[in-house]
């Protein structure tokens, strides 16, 4: 085989594994609204309670708090809660809606972002803030008496 012929075949070759591995990034970076929390039969009638007096949660007695659940029987990514108003707080899962990838907790200006360095946000009501997530983050029914917060699925 000449010089050419060499450069030729493995150029060819190069290229063919360029491409393959150009598809399959991408069919992994897609989005992932579709996604079912609640698979293999667990149980749809989950509960959790916490005390928003006791650390860390003490965050949440104020109005626009935020505080962070790691993964339990709700969600196995854990749970952002924001304090939206004197009697609600809003409880998201940590789960990017674009890649699956855990969302960190609120930063100083009111945004999660996901930790997968794609630059996907979203907002304190649970809405895409910076894309490339296209779907909101999934929302849980939450009950507040007093300081008891008790959330559901």
């Amino acid at each position: 085989m000449d010089r050419r012929d060499f450069i030729k075949s493995t150029c060819s070759a190069a290229c063919a594994c360029i491409g393959v591995s150009a598809v399959s990034l991408l069919q992994s970076c897609e989005d992932n609204k579709a996604y079912e929390q609640n698979v293999d039969g667990e149980d749809f009638d989950t509960q959790l309670s916490i005390d928003i007096s006791q650390s860390p949660h003490q965050n949440l007695e104020s109005i626009g708090g935020t505080s962070v659940l790691s993964p339990n029987s709700i969600d196995s990514l854990g749970l952002l809660l924001v304090r939206s108003s004197a009697d609600n707080i809003n409880a998201f899962s940590r789960r990017c809606t674009h890649s699956s990838y855990s969302v960190n907790a609120f930063n100083s200006e009111g945004l999660a972002v996901c930790s997968s360095g794609h630059g996907g946000s979203f907002n304190t009501s649970g809405n895409v803030a910076v894309s490339p997530p296209s779907a909101r983050l999934t929302s849980y029914n939450t009950s507040l008496i007093n300081n008891t917060l008790t959330i559901s699925k």
